[in-house]
This record gives C-alpha cells, structure tokens and sequence, in this order.
C-alpha cells in the first residue's frame, strides 16, 4: 500500500506548494497530489479552486487569468506565489511519484506535454473526474496510469463506480473513505484496476487501510506510514 499525501500536506505546508511537495518524501509519502487547473493562455498552474478566493484571497477565476497575472498570486498565510505546474514537476524530489488531479478536464493535455517536456512522465498518475480527461490520458499518454475520480456513498456505489470506470478506460479508482470495503477493493482488483481512497479524516484512516487498498490519500502522512509499517 502506497501513501498518497494530498494536496501537499495542507495541515503542514499551504496546498499545492513546491514546500509540500519537497516535503512529502520526508514525511513518509511514496506519491504528492496536487491539482491542476489551466490559465486563460493555457498555461497548468497548481490550484484546487476555481476561484482563488480561498488559498490567495482573489475573485477572478483562474481561467480569466493569464499565467503572468496568476505568478503575481500571494497564498494567504506565508505570503508565497502559487507555482506553475511546471516548476512544481521541476521541484519533485527523485522517487516520489506525483498524482496529478486535473480539475477542469482542459489541462490534461497540457500537463502531459508539461511531463513529457520534463522527462518525467514515468513519475505521473493522471487522475481526473472528467470522463473526456481520461480519455485524453489513454490516447496521449497510454503507458500512465489513469484514474476517473467520483463520489461515493455506499459499498454499493463504489462497486458500480469501479464498473464505470473500467468501461471508461480508467485503470484506476480512488474511493471515498465511507463506501470503501475490502469487498469495494476486491470488485476493483477483479476489474483490473488500481484502488485508492481519500482519508478525509484521522479517526477513518485506520478504518481505510484496514480494507486494504493500493493507496491512502491522505493529509496525515507520518500517522499512515507509522500504521503500515
């Protein structure tokens, strides 16, 4: 089972920060996610929101942004610039593989020629839940590892999620930690897919590894490594 620190360690670093990412090996993550989104002269820069509002107090949308008007960005709290998906793959320590969760479905391509560019693509998980990223994925980039993200509730959901994805051409799922079960793991392997699940609290990641996922995506890297070793 690999550890997956999501979205940079944002309990240690700001999300999705070239602090966190160097960070995560540190810290016991075998993979850093971190979310991609496209600026207005397609350029994939780090950002989870739409609007960075949040994370940079901004209301312009980063689609209206150019990329030298999104460089100008300061992330409250410590004051940094959000970085450019390039400088946060030319930032990713050797060994540490990096999932890439493409937010709005247009920068899928745009950061496959970013890993090629870079020499990196080996080092990459695609992940997006836009059915026609995916897709993007397996036609350009076929050898990664791709993954269709949605939101479950129940074993039930999961079990047909991971049905879904498989005929999308998806080869791996991450599933939400309330409807993951070791018998949501099994229906995934069956189908020939890789399968995670997001920790989105500590009390339920113990609850999470015991099932038995591929993966643990999770903000609480040391605690999930001390329980898998």
């Amino acid at each position: 089972m690999i550890v997956v620190a999501h979205r940079t360690m944002p309990l240690d670093h700001p999300e999705n920060s070239l602090a966190g990412i160097l960070a995560a090996g540190p810290a016991g993550a075998d993979a850093v996610e971190v979310d991609v989104r496209l600026t207005r002269d397609q350029v994939p820069v780090l950002m989870h929101d739409p609007i960075p509002f949040r994370t940079a107090g901004s209301l312009v949308p980063i689609r209206w942004r150019t990329a030298r008007s999104f460089d100008q960005l300061r992330v409250r709290g410590d004051g940094s610039h959000p970085p450019r998906f390039s400088a946060a793959i030319d930032a990713l320590p050797d060994g540490v593989k990096v999932a890439i969760d493409v937010k709005d479905g247009r920068s899928m391509a745009a950061a496959i020629h970013v890993l090629e560019r870079s020499g990196r693509l080996d080092a990459a998980m695609l992940w997006s839940s836009h059915p026609a990223a995916v897709k993007v994925a397996a036609e350009r980039a076929p050898g990664v590892q791709r993954a269709w993200l949605k939101n479950t509730e129940t074993e039930e959901d999961a079990i047909a999620y991971c049905r879904d994805a498989a005929d999308l051409g998806a080869d791996a799922v991450s599933v939400m930690d309330v409807s993951l079960t070791p018998a949501v793991v099994d229906a995934g392997h069956d189908l020939g897919l890789v399968v995670y699940s997001w920790a989105r609290t500590l009390e339920i990641q113990p609850t999470v590894i015991a099932a038995g996922p591929d993966g643990v995506v999770t903000d609480w890297v040391a605690q999930a490594r001390a329980e898998l070793n």
